[in-house]
């Protein structure tokens, strides 16, 4: 707990260990999620998937913005940005679409797993509403993200069960 008291010391609240950490590590994975939505971004061809990137951008930055006011609220030291923009190779072929759809479907099934798990670890009602709201978010966008996908014929189908059991 002297760590966190070691830069708390302005706010009128202290937030405990585990409100430190999810958010930290909430801000560094959007970072990571940015950048590699900024990648994928140069690399797609499909022009709603190119839609459907840039909205996620959106809902990242936004996202990234309020977690960033929090952890200066608190005083917590912020992760390291990334750049704010990608080179990409001349050659964009490298990447399918249906590969990078699946790599950020499979993020967002993890992003709702660990804001469910930040819900009930955190209890600062600002922070618990701050994660329930990203979460609402999160299953929205995994809604129609399901249906994209199994409209393009992106998601893997699993086998189907033998009912002769």
């Amino acid at each position: 707990m002297q760590f966190i008291s070691s830069f708390c010391n302005n706010t009128k609240e202290k937030p405990h260990c585990g409100e430190v950490f999810c958010l930290w590590q909430h801000l560094a994975q959007r970072y990571d999620t940015l950048e590699i939505t900024q990648i994928f971004q140069n690399f797609a061809h499909d022009n709603d998937f190119k839609a459907i990137l840039t909205m996620g951008l959106k809902i990242l930055n936004n996202e990234i913005e309020f977690i960033e006011k929090q952890m200066n609220y608190f005083a917590i030291p912020l992760p390291p940005r990334p750049p704010k923009s990608v080179n990409t190779p001349t050659n964009t072929e490298i990447l399918r679409d249906e590969i990078m759809f699946r790599i950020i479907y499979s993020g967002i099934q993890n992003f709702i797993i660990q804001q469910t798990k930040s819900i009930l670890a955190v209890e600062k009602e600002h922070l618990k509403n701050m994660f329930i709201k990203m979460l609402e978010t999160e299953i929205n966008l995994y809604d129609k993200l399901t249906s994209y996908g199994k409209s393009k014929g992106w998601l893997y189908v699993p086998p189907m069960c033998d009912k002769r059991s």
